[in-house]
């Protein structure tokens, strides 16, 4: 029952049907108005036609008895009369006198009595101080009902004293008389009203036949051209709106309605191509988060790792300089001493030994000086002298210091140096100190031979940088290792091959020079370590001297 109402309700208020009431409305309007005047004027002109009918009918009465009445034959007047009397539609006929006595009629009962010179049918000519001598045609007839039953159409026609009547012998009335009586004929007009009111039926019914069939034509030429658009427009859109992005409404009109069809569809269309976009778009979100957060958490490891760089650096700094002194003393006392044993002590065994301990002594030292150099390149105090350089010539050259480090441990190098353009700008000493120090991390992780491959190429895409890869088919390291090998003072050898500062300084460097390294390994599977550098690089930084103990003798 709800669902009739809401349904019907949306019928009441549909465009459709308001304009169906509408356009309804105006048709019943029109023909009722149509039909109101056209039974107004129909009415109008079968009542003319009927007063000169009647008009007609009473001279023709009047002259039937005019020859009686010049030889005032009385009774064939009255006979007459009363013919005239029965004949179908006349109610009565009377002749008054010009003192408005009945002298004749057809009805014997009114026979000499009087009528009121006020009545309606003496009122037009009495009513004036002087009884007028002419009477106009519309002036003659009256209609009145008779008993509230039907109409009754009343003629008066004067008997006017011709000079026939005056100069007859029987009945000679003054020539100066202009008017002898009245004859008075009443005709009903029962047929005329029932014919009136049969036309006005009719009429109605046409007008209502009409009007039904408007409605009907109405009615359909909304439902087809108006209805069925909107529906379909109101479909479309309510499809849309729960998601269907596959509607389409299919009017073939030129119209308004049809160029709104039109524009809906191309609406639906873009929406389809939008929200394709969107679900390919959302589908790949997850991946995209992914990379992002990848690319993120790597931002955030180098970050750590320059503060953490950044921290130590100037710790590293600070002891370097506070090491630097007593380290210079003990190198210094420790090579005077060796030469005052080498005159005072006589050559036996007891110098041998003296001499193998201050020997012990100056090498430590010196092993400490090189451990405060590499915290001096660690924590940028050291040179920076940057300028245009080839990049192939620097690796020939770390190649041939690591020379007889490949040799001891039975290592293939091979080189693949086919980059066109190896130009960048660098600071080659510090390039070549992390190329050593990179080789040397690769030889040892080989310990029983293997192939050492060093590459360059230009990175697609970006011509402003080159790459530069070392890889080696070692042992290789686990994630974790990864994550640690650039710390400070984080090493996998033992104590007395180092203190971890190595990958670290190499780290160091390749920052410097506003680059860019990774590492990739796996266990039993070998690391690679790729280096992005800018062709392009301007930096100055102070300059730090090497220790004097460092120094060539």
């Amino acid at each position: 029952m709800r669902f009739k109402l809401s349904k019907l309700s949306t019928i009441l208020s549909s465009i459709s049907f308001k304009l169906f009431i509408i356009l309804f409305g105006t048709v019943i309007l029109a023909f009722t108005l149509h039909g109101f005047l056209s039974a107004r004027s129909q009415s109008r002109l079968l009542e003319e036609q009927v007063k000169n009918s009647a008009f007609r009918a009473s001279d023709f009465i009047k002259k039937s008895l005019y020859t009686s009445m010049l030889k005032n034959e009385r009774d064939r007047i009255h006979i007459n009369i009363g013919v005239l009397g029965t004949e179908p539609g006349i109610e009565v006929v009377r002749i008054y006198n010009k003192k408005g006595e009945i002298t004749f009629s057809s009805r014997d009962n009114e026979i000499g009595s009087t009528v009121n010179l006020q009545a309606e049918a003496c009122y037009v000519c009495h009513a004036a101080n002087q009884p007028l001598q002419k009477l106009s045609t519309p002036e003659k007839a009256r209609i009145y009902r008779k008993d509230q039953q039907y109409r009754v159409l009343g003629l008066i026609n004067p008997i006017e004293n011709g000079p026939e009547c005056s100069n007859a012998a029987c009945h000679a009335h003054s020539s100066d008389q202009t008017i002898l009586g009245v004859l008075d004929v009443q005709m009903s007009m029962r047929d005329l009203d029932s014919a009136v009111q049969t036309s006005r039926n009719q009429i109605v019914m046409l007008a209502v036949a009409i009007i039904g069939l408007s409605m009907v034509l109405i009615a359909i030429i909304v439902y087809f051209e108006i209805y069925v658009p909107t529906k379909k427009l109101r479909v479309g859109t309510e499809q849309l709106a729960e998601g269907d992005l596959d509607t389409a409404i299919n009017l073939e009109r030129h119209d308004e309605l049809g160029l709104l069809a039109r524009s809906f569809n191309r609406m639906t269309r873009n929406l389809k191509k939008a929200d394709l976009e969107l679900r390919n778009w959302s589908q790949t979100l997850e991946q995209r988060v992914e990379e992002k957060t990848t690319q993120l958490e790597e931002m955030h490891k180098g970050l750590v790792q320059v503060e953490k760089m950044a921290s130590l650096g100037k710790m590293a700094a600070t002891v370097a300089h506070e090491l630097n002194n007593p380290l210079s003393g003990i190198v210094t006392f420790a090579k005077l001493l060796m030469r005052k044993m080498m005159r005072l002590l006589p050559e036996n065994r007891d110098r041998d030994e003296v001499m193998e301990e201050l020997e012990l002594i100056r090498a430590e030292s010196m092993r400490c000086g090189n451990i405060v150099k590499d915290l001096l390149i660690f924590s940028r105090e050291s040179s920076a002298d940057f300028h245009q350089t080839n990049l192939h010539p620097l690796i020939q050259r770390a190649a041939k210091l690591i020379r007889h480090h490949l040799e001891l441990r039975k290592i293939t190098l091979e080189m693949q140096l086919n980059m066109e353009n190896d130009e960048v700008e660098c600071d080659p000493e510090q390039i070549v100190q992390a190329l050593v120090a990179l080789m040397i991390n690769g030889i040892e992780a080989m310990s029983e031979g293997g192939t050492l491959q060093i590459s360059t190429e230009a990175i697609p895409g970006e011509p402003g940088a080159v790459a530069l890869r070392i890889a080696d088919n070692g042992i290789g390291m686990s994630r974790e290792i990864q994550e640690k090998i650039f710390d400070p003072f984080f090493s996998t050898k033992n104590e007395t091959k180092g203190v971890g500062l190595g990958l670290a300084v190499v780290y160091g460097i390749i920052q410097r020079h506003r680059g860019n390294i990774q590492v990739d390994s796996q266990q039993g599977a070998g690391t690679t370590f790729t280096i992005t550098l800018p062709r392009n690089n301007i930096l100055i930084e102070p300059v730090s001297p090497e220790p004097e103990f460092l120094q060539k003798d």
